[in-house]
């Protein structure tokens, strides 16, 4: 679908909504009277007009409430004034204007237009709209390249609109109270969705930032101090400091004379809702990472492919292979046995990596000699032993299978084999190279997999870093905007 077909879908609903809107506010308005049981507390209402509302039904309401229904009978301004030997409710006045269209809102610090119930499951359905569209996206561009950090950035954006649509729908059908139908609570609650989103992340934030201090702990007793073996600890400081940072500068609640027309008090909003929304977004892409990794290196390419490339690493000092690399190499063998089998299909296999400093053979001659223990004819191996790093790895493989098939890498079938944290970066270079690669994963110490998780956040922040500050930028621009919005028409 072109932009502008998107466009004009987006407009065409918009527009739905706003007549539904239109005509659901103009059905009348309903007064709730919180904590008033009215067959107890009997009370009555007087109009300074009797031109402008009628009071046509007055019932019990959800949670000891009251509901009042109001209709329009013409245009202008009235107050309710309520009497009552309850000393809560007698001599209370609240101030209502009537459009000429018919529509009733109430005036003051929490005044709006009522009957928003609806507004709120269209929200949701905005929700679910924008979490379905960006799945759409994420399937696309995952058959394109399921190695692109876009997609990480995709699915940082479904979970936090997938966890809104839910949060809206639920709060809209079971609490219809505490979800007040309010224009100016809906408003509150769309801004504060960074807010809600984090403080319900609290639990799992918790459980995250343990768990990368711990990784972190056992990876710096298994192989040594090094700053990149302290990742994780940072990662869940940081997360644990702006996690307490926020919940300290965040009240529970403003009273109503706090908020009305106090500048100050909107600034400090504004400052609240900058460090939860860089909070969430974190969180968000932070959870994209991880389900993008993980979905990479869970994936099993098709029983089709000619060439599949084993990615070399470290060596014992005998010149064999590591338990890491011995278990990248049975995966290979793994999938070969299971696509002989499967469509009598041989593969090619392709050892890659060169000699170290420290190594008394080639990556890729270690290689070799594991897969020959392992049955695996010596015509059926094509050695790459010059590469020092994956790129190369990659970049080498890829002239050694031109080389030997005749044919554009592009137009074969080639998998490779690295450890499962190193399979989108590697998918990665593979995809620059113009090969249209898939990986396996081949398991290794979950330690180590924690501190590689965020390496690869930290490249997908990087490698997006005009995407990401955008973004942050068009949030303050939203919040600053939403609040002063909220200062001038005093809707908060």
């Amino acid at each position: 679908m072109s932009f502008w077909a998107k466009l004009g879908t987006l407009l065409g609903i918009l527009a739905v909504f706003f007549f539904i809107n239109y005509k659901v506010a103009g059905m009348g308005y309903d007064v709730i009277l919180p904590t008033v049981d009215y067959r107890d507390t009997p009370f009555d209402i007087t109009m300074n007009r009797d031109d402008v509302v009628e009071v046509t039904d007055i019932r019990e309401g959800k949670r000891g409430t009251t509901v009042i229904e109001l209709k329009a009978i013409g245009k202008g301004e009235v107050e309710l004034c309520f009497h009552s030997e309850n000393p809560n409710l007698d001599g209370v006045i609240y101030s209502y204007t009537v459009t000429s269209s018919g529509i009733i809102y109430e005036k003051g610090i929490i005044g709006s237009i009522g009957n928003m119930k609806i507004l709120r499951y269209e929200i949701a359905f905005l929700y679910l709209l924008v979490f379905v569209n960006l799945m759409i996206s994420i399937r696309k561009h995952t058959r394109k390249n399921p190695y692109s950090y876009r997609i990480m950035y995709y699915l940082g954006g479904a979970v936090f609109s997938g966890f809104n649509a839910l949060f809206w729908l639920v709060g809209s059908v079971f609490d219809p109270f505490i979800w007040s139908q309010r224009l100016s609570s809906v408003f509150a609650d769309l801004i504060n969705a960074p807010i809600t989103f984090c403080i319900i992340m609290i639990p799992a934030v918790l459980i995250l930032a343990v768990g990368l201090t711990v990784s972190n702990i056992v990876l710096l007793i298994k192989e040594g101090f090094r700053v990149r073996n302290m990742l994780g600890i940072g990662l869940g400081i940081f997360l644990i400091f702006l996690t307490a940072f926020g919940l300290a500068i965040y009240p529970v609640f403003y009273t109503v004379s706090e908020l009305d027309n106090n500048l100050s008090i909107h600034v400090e909003l504004f400052i609240e809702l900058l460090v939860f929304s860089f909070l969430a977004y974190f969180e968000c892409m932070l959870i994209g990472t991880l389900i993008g990794t993980v979905a990479a290196h869970r994936y099993v390419p098709k029983f089709e492919q000619d060439y599949v490339i084993i990615l070399g690493s470290g060596l014992r000092k005998d010149g064999t292979v590591t338990p890491l690399l011995k278990n990248r190499a049975d995966r290979a063998v793994w999938f070969a046995g299971k696509q002989k089998e499967k469509t009598g299909k041989e593969i090619i296999f392709v050892p890659s990596g060169g000699q170290g400093a420290d190594e008394v053979v080639s990556e890729s001659r270690a290689i070799t000699n594991y897969l020959l223990e392992c049955n695996i004819p010596e015509e059926k191996i094509l050695m790459e032993d010059k590469s020092k790093s994956t790129y190369e790895n990659m970049k080498f493989s890829k002239e050694v299978i031109e080389n030997h098939s005749g044919a554009s890498a592009s137009d074969l079938h080639i998998a490779f084999s690295t450890t499962d944290y190193h399979v989108f970066r590697s998918g990665r270079f593979a995809r620059k190279l113009g090969m249209n690669a898939f990986g396996m994963g081949a398991p290794t110490k979950w330690y180590f997999y924690v501190n590689a998780l965020i390496r690869e956040f930290v490249a997908n922040v990087k490698v997006q870093s005009r995407r990401h500050i955008g973004n942050l930028i068009l949030l303050v621009m939203v919040f600053a905007g939403a609040l002063i919005f909220s200062y001038i028409f005093n809707i908060m």
